[in-house]
């Protein structure tokens, strides 16, 4: 996969990306205790890998502990990729989300870190944009959905659903759930039974059925649009690959667009190699956007 695919050189677009960099690409005792041996190899090539993708507005969740040391993960990404960063704490696990501007095309003219007002398992970033080529302003929102709770998500999305009939909004994160139109899970004997509880839909009886989509099911009939079902660009999964406990390949990673910008949605990229799966348990995802222009 060469730097000039993963980069859309040569095309006048907005690119946003969203990529779970687990525990922030890191590992090693340190990240939890603050006080151990950290290895930051992962980030490293995380790091390499966003050069290439050159993003102008990049969500990124699980920013582990970026906030420790006066911020010193979050600066040393900023720093490393050329980029603008706005750290939104979560409210669970220092499992923060950072919002990064290429400050040479991206301008943000608002930032909420907490847009939901604490309701979320994690948070809900906000950040409010101008593109400095056009003027056109634009609204990327940056989330990470419940991943042990399909109840709780479809709580959370009731702070998304007003979104979805704009004509300059995009959502983009790791919602931990699947699309409606996505195929159907046809046999749990891949899912150890204590994890059920994560990803299906629990009958009034107490018995499962199907995964739980209502997440997804909620955002779309609000007017987000699914690059795949929706617009027709090809399925790549996001995640399955890593946990020997959880070998499914489906979608959990997003670049949704609002329904008023759905048409400038132009290219959809989900880089995947060997390499790449080394780095987090979830691929970035990519959307590449027409470039937005004053009313």
């Amino acid at each position: 996969m060469g730097s000039e695919y993963l980069s859309g050189a040569g095309r006048d677009i907005l690119r946003v990306v969203t990529y779970n960099l687990r525990e922030g690409g890191l590992d090693g005792d340190g990240v939890e205790t603050g006080t151990g041996a950290i290895d930051i190899s992962r980030w490293e090539q995380q790091i390499k890998l966003l050069l290439l993708l050159k993003p102008d507005v990049l969500c990124l969740q699980e920013g582990k502990y970026y906030d420790r040391n006066d911020f010193e993960m979050a600066r040393r990404t900023g720093q490393a990729l050329g980029m603008k960063w706005y750290l939104a704490p979560s409210n669970s696990h220092g499992s923060h989300l950072v919002t990064l501007v290429n400050p040479r095309r991206v301008e943000v003219r608002r930032f909420v870190p907490d847009a939901a007002e604490g309701k979320f398992h994690h948070t809900l970033a906000r950040a409010d944009l101008v593109d400095l080529r056009t003027g056109g302003n634009f609204t990327v929102l940056n989330t990470h959905l419940d991943p042990f709770s399909p109840a709780n998500r479809a709580r959370e999305v009731t702070w998304l659903t007003e979104y979805g009939a704009r004509d300059d909004v995009i959502l983009a994160g790791d919602l931990n759930s699947e699309v409606p139109g996505d195929p159907a899970v046809t046999s749990w004997s891949w899912l150890p039974a204590e994890l059920h509880s994560r990803h299906r839909f629990q009958n009034p009886d107490g018995t499962y059925a199907g995964s739980d989509r209502r997440a997804l099911s909620a955002l779309l009939h609000a007017g987000f649009r699914d690059p795949v079902t929706h617009l027709g660009f090809p399925s790549a999964r996001t995640v399955g690959y890593w946990s020997p406990t959880e070998q499914r390949d489906f979608r959990s990673d997003y670049v949704l667009p609002a329904r008023g910008m759905a048409p400038q949605l132009k290219n959809l990229l989900v880089p995947d190699t060997d390499d790449i799966r080394a780095m987090s348990d979830h691929l970035p995802v990519c959307g590449d956007f027409a470039l937005p222009h004053q009313p």
